[in-house]
């Protein structure tokens, strides 16, 4: 199985014959249900939703109040593009490249300026986004999918910002730093099995 896209070899009653089912992983919850699954499905996205979380707990308040409505946004606005190509885009190692980046930059202890963080936020968000619906185009129940994965990741930075938001205790300052090379380091072993097994 693809780190990044899930096949399913059979579908289900009133597919067409044949369609992968990429990205749709049933639950028995519906569409909905579906697509606020695949955040917890696909590592890529749940690190990238993560590291941004990191990213905005070391950037400072500004940036923790801007993520919970930047982050859907984008991510919305990057999933109907991709619904509207009709065709799925496979690019696997370029979305983990952006995770892996993101967890560098928190790794180093970088502290992006607002308008920063907005650029990297939507710069990073979009292309994942528009890989994902580009995946579930042409599926039954599509938007109703992306609209609960937008509705996944709005609630899962909203959550954990709350405890990291600053000003932070020290040992939590070195924690985030910790969390971020975990992430990249996630990301390049990614990375090494994509180059070895590409799409």
């Amino acid at each position: 199985m693809n780190l990044h896209f899930c096949w399913i070899e059979l579908a289900p009653p009133g597919w067409p014959l044949g369609l992968p089912l990429a990205h749709l992983v049933p639950t028995g919850l519906g569409p909905w249900g579906d697509g606020m699954a695949q955040l917890v499905l696909q590592p890529s996205q749940l690190l990238l939703v993560l590291g941004l979380v990191l990213l905005a707990a070391q950037g400072g308040a500004a940036c923790c109040d801007r993520l919970p409505l930047l982050l859907p946004g984008a991510w919305l606005l990057g999933g109907l593009v991709g619904l509207g190509l009709g065709t799925e885009l496979l690019q696997a190692l370029a979305c983990t490249a952006l995770v892996t980046a993101i967890g560098l930059l928190t790794a180093l202890g970088v502290r992006l300026e607002p308008r920063a963080f907005l650029l990297v936020c939507a710069g990073t968000a979009m292309p994942v986004a528009l890989v994902a619906g580009s995946a579930m185009a042409g599926h039954q129940g599509a938007l109703a999918a992306l609209l609960g994965q937008v509705v996944a990741i709005a609630v899962l930075p909203a959550v954990l910002l709350q405890p990291l938001a600053p000003p932070q205790p020290r040992w939590l300052a070195i924690g985030l730093r910790v969390a971020g090379s975990w992430i990249a380091a996630a990301g390049l072993m990614m990375l090494a099995w994509l180059a070895r097994h590409p799409q």
